[in-house]
Order: structure tokens, then C-alpha cells, then sequence
């Protein structure tokens, strides 16, 4: 019998267990709305570094993705392909995914990926996962990440809304902590 991997957090009870207690606040993070066909959610905050700085660290995930929300534990497996039709993907011994697909690129300005990020993908969920940078008057960087999520999920999506968010929160404080490294 063929054993297979789950990412952590994503076991029969282990949605809940997809909360990120994060490293730093973000300036607002919030879900927009929730309904029968699904969710959107948006994290901002303010990463210490220029614009460009800032591109160039959002798509290399491997140095700031949270490793304990990759299948193989480790961020230094994740790779992102920031062209159409690219793949944020995780590559290790006998594992191989594909996260998002990457739909549109404006260097140092936007990304756009779509898909089904851990569980979501498994549940048949799809959604479009953008990534927004602005040069704040002091040279920061403002980052607005939003992710729209929809399809059908029995128990609805108001409280799996809520975990999302919270992950996605974590998944940006990373990020502007990693500036910190």
C-alpha cells in the first residue's frame, strides 16, 4: 500500500489547524464576503524595502513562504515561474505540485495565480490569488493580496473563509518579516 503525504493542516479535522499565528500585524487584513458559492479575502501591509526589492523577494517564495504550509515542510522546495502559464510549484524526493498557475505578470507592480492553494484544492475549490505592490511615500512597499475563492463546499464558506484569511495573514506577515532576515 502506497503511503501518501498531506500537507500539515489538512487532515479530516486538520483545516483548523491551517492557522498561522503571524510575525507581524498587517495593516488590514479582512474577508470581504462570504456566500453559497464562495469567498474573497484581502491581507495589506507595508514590507520595508522599495519596490522593486519588494518584487523580486514575492516571487521567490522559497525565501519567505511558511514552510509549515508546504506539502514537504520545507519552503526551500516551492519555485515560482513569474510568466503566463508559469507554475508556483514544490518539487522534493517522490513529490511534486502544483499550487497556482501564474495568469498575469506587470513586473514590480501585480501578480496574478490561479487556483487552489492546500486544501482547497483537494475540496475542488478554485480561485485567483492576486498580489498588488505600491511605493508608499517613504520608498516602503504597500502589498494588497487578495484571494477569491469559489465552487462548492458543503459546510459553505463563512467559516472556512475565516481559516483562509487567517493563513493568507500569516502567509503575508512572512513576507515582510523576511526583510528582517
Amino acid at each position: 500500500m502506497t503511503s501518501h503525504r498531506q500537507p500539515r493542516g489538512t487532515g479530516s479535522a486538520g483545516v483548523a489547524l491551517l492557522v498561522f499565528a503571524g510575525m507581524a500585524a498587517p495593516l488590514q487584513a479582512e474577508v470581504l464576503g462570504s456566500n453559497a458559492a464562495g469567498f474573497a479575502l484581502r491581507v495589506e501591509a507595508v514590507a520595508p524595502a522599495p519596490p522593486a526589492q519588494a518584487w523580486e523577494r514575492l516571487v521567490h517564495p522559497e525565501q519567505w513562504w511558511d514552510s509549515a504550509h508546504t506539502w514537504s515542510g520545507d519552503r526551500a522546495n516551492l519555485s515560482l515561474a513569474p510568466v503566463a502559464g508559469g507554475c508556483f510549484c514544490e518539487q522534493a524526493e517522490g513529490l511534486s505540485v502544483l499550487h497556482l498557475t501564474v495568469s498575469q505578470v506587470r513586473p514590480g507592480q501585480s501578480l496574478v495565480m490561479l487556483g487552489g492553494l492546500g486544501p482547497l484544492q483537494a475540496m475542488g475549490l478554485h480561485g485567483a490569488a492576486s498580489f498588488t505592490l505600491e511605493a508608499t511615500e517613504d520608498g516602503a512597499t504597500r502589498l494588497v493580496h487578495e484571494y477569491r475563492v469559489s465552487g462548492y463546499a458543503a459546510q459553505g464558506f463563512a467559516e472556512l473563509a475565516k481559516i483562509v484569511d487567517r493563513v493568507q495573514q500569516g502567509q503575508v506577515d512572512s513576507f515582510v518579516a523576511s526583510f528582517g532576515q
